[in-house]
This record gives structure tokens, sequence and C-alpha cells, in this order.
């Protein structure tokens, strides 16, 4: 593939991604002249006595002491060394791969007051393959200083880093092995590495990455629950006509991907909740994350410092609170909880034999198999295991720096959050799979579309719940298949349109 060239500006969420998983990058030269002028501003503050916050002070507390000329370089090292403080298993690869493209195009903007140098040196690690190793903890969501230390770290050859084939190294040997020289910081170099909110930015980017390419899927493996219920369409067709926008995409999209069916209502009138209001739960579920994403692309081409660069002068700014981003984040986690609940309804619902009119805990041979009996206690305790990650983070706050710093996002925690959720969801679609297809079989539906092929696929390497393999055996294969489950984009998935995501996401 060729080179991500990153500009200061505009960074989409899948050259993001890319970068993330290992592709190279450039640096666009307007991006480097913005740098270059932003480093020249800061050296006519610097010449003017102008006090930069950071640079010719302290930090936090002791922002009134100041950082005479001579002192400036240890104050650097000082800097890094005591915002060098993470603890907890290291982040993964790809989020700090990530954070560092989000704080290198930071860097681009001009704003930060860095040298080129240090932009150049940032590419330089990221083009090595050589990640540093950035602990979970120490972060409140107020600029990831206690994190972006370990990245600081790595530049000047202290810490440790991942090799390109993950082994875990001193950095100052890696750097040697590839080439690449401890980097020297300039007046402003390590407050820009500290000064950035990149790390949680880059947690939240990457879920919310990973949500938009699964979610089609998750509403496909809806469609099986509803061939196995013999849910009714037509609230589908409602929604298409009458709902908000984003309820409609869900509803055409619906439509779409399951063709004429393939199943009967077997009730009168409507079905319970979790089956007909699939339009309105994934076209909120669909607004929080355009909303999320909205929220993230400005963070990706902004720069979030203090202070920033303009005009020629040093601005104190309070741009290091993204707090924005974290109310969107926590929506999105919130969205994300009701859809989970609806995931839990369904597949309680297709168990309850007054409700879905087929067999007890869609047995096979009611009174002699448990079959989905005690799987429902596992669904129960995935969703609400995903229930708990949605208190509002962003509420908590500790005065810290003794008490000058008294506001958070605690962005890392919502981050955290979204991540545990996407984990646990996994296995839980995996059980509304093996429930509606259990359900499919019993009934004697026929699906079409989507759901045809998705049960299609589990036929081929998935067992029934039928108590001849172990629960989680199942849930695991069900899982597997789901995850190398591909979206195609043939007629039978979508009738005007040629992609069904296009219908999702257009």
């Amino acid at each position: 593939m060729n080179d991500v060239t990153l500009t200061g500006r505009t960074l989409p969420l899948a050259d993001l991604v890319s970068i993330a998983d290992g592709r190279r990058i450039r640096l666009a030269e307007a991006g480097l002249s913005q740098v270059r002028a932003g480093q020249n501003a800061l050296a006519e503050a610097l010449a003017r006595g102008d006090g930069v916050y950071g640079t010719t002070s302290m930090v936090g507390a002791f922002k009134d002491a100041v950082v005479t000329p001579e002192d400036r370089p240890h104050h650097t090292l000082r800097l890094m060394r005591s915002h060098q403080l993470g603890m907890g298993a290291p982040l993964p690869v790809r989020t700090v791969r990530a954070a560092m493209a989000i704080r290198l195009n930071g860097i681009l903007s001009g704003q930060t007051g860095a040298g080129p140098d240090l932009a150049h040196a940032l590419a330089a690690l990221l083009n090595a393959g050589i990640t540093p190793v950035v602990p979970e903890y120490g972060s409140i969501g107020c600029a990831d200083v206690g994190l972006m230390g370990h990245v600081g770290a790595v530049l000047m050859g202290e810490g440790e880093a991942f090799a390109p084939d993950g082994t875990r190294m001193q950095a100052a040997g890696l750097l040697d092995r590839c080439s690449l020289k401890p980097f020297v910081p300039g007046p402003k170099d390590m407050m820009t590495v500290l000064s950035s909110n990149a790390l949680a930015v880059a947690g939240v980017a990457l879920i919310v990455a990973e949500v938009r390419a699964r979610l089609p899927l998750w509403l496909g493996v809806y469609t099986v629950s509803c061939a196995g219920f013999g849910a009714f369409r037509i609230p589908w067709e409602a929604a298409r006509r009458t709902g908000m926008l984003t309820e409609q995409r869900v509803a055409r999209f619906l439509e779409r991907v399951s063709g004429d069916g393939g199943w009967t209502p077997r009730r009168n009138l409507q079905d319970p909740l979790s089956f007909r209001c699939m339009p309105q739960i994934g076209g909120a579920f669909l607004t929080a994350l355009e909303r999320v994403e909205a929220s993230l692309a400005y963070s990706f081409s902004h720069c979030d410092d203090n202070p920033i660069l303009l005009d020629g002068r040093a601005l104190t700014s309070g741009a290091s609170l993204p707090l924005s981003l974290a109310l969107d984040a926590q929506a999105f986690v919130l969205a994300l909880c009701h859809y989970v609940r609806g995931v839990l309804g369904r597949i309680l619902a297709l168990c309850r034999n007054d409700l879905s009119g087929l067999s007890r805990n869609l047995t096979f041979e009611p009174g002699r198999q448990v079959a989905f009996g005690a799987a429902t206690k596992l669904a129960a305790d995935l969703a609400t295991s995903i229930l708990r990650e949605s208190t509002p983070a962003s509420l908590y706050q500790v005065p810290v720096a003794n008490g000058f710093e008294d506001e958070a996002s605690y962005l890392p925690s919502i981050a955290r959050a979204l991540r545990l959720q996407c984990t646990l969801l996994e296995p839980l679609v995996a059980l509304e799979a093996m429930a509606g297809r259990q359900a499919v079989r019993l009934s004697g539906a026929l699906p079409e579309g989507l759901p045809g092929a998705i049960i299609a696929a589990l036929s081929q390497d998935v067992p029934w719940l039928d108590d001849s393999h172990a629960v989680g055996d199942v849930v695991q294969a069900t899982a597997a298949v789901l995850a190398e489950f591909p979206i195609p984009s043939a007629p039978e998935f979508a009738s005007s349109q040629s992609d069904p995501m296009e219908c999702l996401y257009a």
C-alpha cells in the first residue's frame, strides 16, 4: 500500500486504522513548513522574553517557577521522567501507533512550537515499527501527560519499546538496531509530546472503527433471530417511511439484506420490542456512532496543546480538555448498551416457548437436553457486564497538582469501557447467532439473503447446542466464524444499492 501522507489537517479514520495496522507514513512538505513557522514563532517569543508554560516555566502547581535558558535541556529530561508514570498492562501496539500518528498530525499543524526534528523522529519510529511500551493507567483525560511520557522516553533512548516482531526491548538497543539515534529535544519538543490526549483519542477511534465495520453483521445476526422467531418485517417498512433519517437507513438495510424474508410471522399483530424496535435502536446507535466520528475527526486535525502558537504568540489554551469528545463517546457507550439490551432480550425471547412458539430453551429433545437453558446465564452475565460500563466517567473529578488542575474528561476511562464492551459483545452476538440459527431449524424457516448466508457459514463449522459439546466451545466456534464472515456485495444482499454498507452508512 502507498504511504499515508500526514498534512496537519484532515486525517481520515480509515487511514488512521491502516497506520495502526503497520502502514508507513510520509510528512507533507506543507505541514513541515507550518512546523518550521511555529518553531520560529516560539523562538521569537522566547527572544522577546514572553512566558511560555512548560518551557520558560515549570508545570502544574509549579507554573510560577522559572526555567532559565541554561537549564532547559535538564528541565526537558526532568519533565519527561517525572511524567513517565504509567502502570498496568501495556496498551495495544495498534493504539500506541495510532496515538503517535495523531500526535504527529497535530504537530504538523504548526501550532505546537515543536521543531521539525520531532516530527521526523516520531515518523521514524512509526516507519521502523518501533512502538513504545505505554502502560494502561495514569491519565485522567486532560492531556495524557503521564502516559505520553513513555513515548518521549523512547524517543530519547530510554524506557522500553516493542520491536516490529513484538519483542519487548530496551529502547536504546532497539533504536541502535534500527540505525536510529536518540532524539535531542528542542525548547518545547518534550512538552509537545506530553501535552496531548492522543492515546485516549486513539483508544476511542480504533473501537469506533471496529464497531462501524461490524455493525452490518450484527444487524445480520438480528435478522437470523427474526427468522427463527417468526418476527414481523412490517416495523421495518413503518420506520423506512416515517422514521428519523438513521432509522430509515437501518430499516432499508434490513429489508434489502433479508430479501423476501423466507419466514412467516407466528404472532398476532406485533412482536416483543427487542424485535420490533430495531430501526429505532439501530438508528440511535448509528446516530451516536456518526456523532462520535465527527468529534474524532476534529481531534485528529486540531492541536490540543497548552500553550499553542498562533500569530507569533504563545497562547495559554484549555484545549487539553477533550470534553466534547468525551461526552460524545459516553453517548456512544450508552447507545451500545441499548443495542446490547436488545440482543439479550432476543436471546431470552427465543428460549421462551410461550413467546417463540418453539420448544423450551430451543431443545431438540425436550426433557432430555438442557440446550440453551444454562447458556442464557452466560448471555446475562455478558450483557450486564457491558451495561455496568455505562457509568458517566467524565463527571468524576479529583483536583490534582495541588488543586491547580481541577478539571478532567476521563476520556481514557471511556476508551477502556468501550474496549471492554466490544470485547464482551462478540461472544454475546455469537450467542444470538446460535440461538437464532437453532430457532430457524426448529421453526422450519428458510431465510434468504444475509441471514441465510450467516446460517450457511455457521453450519459448516459450528455444532448445534444439543448437550453434545461444551457451551463455551460452541460460542467460541461461532464467534470465530462471525469474525471472518464477509458481507458480500452480491445482488441478493442489496436491491437498489450495489453494497449494503452504502445503504447503511450513506
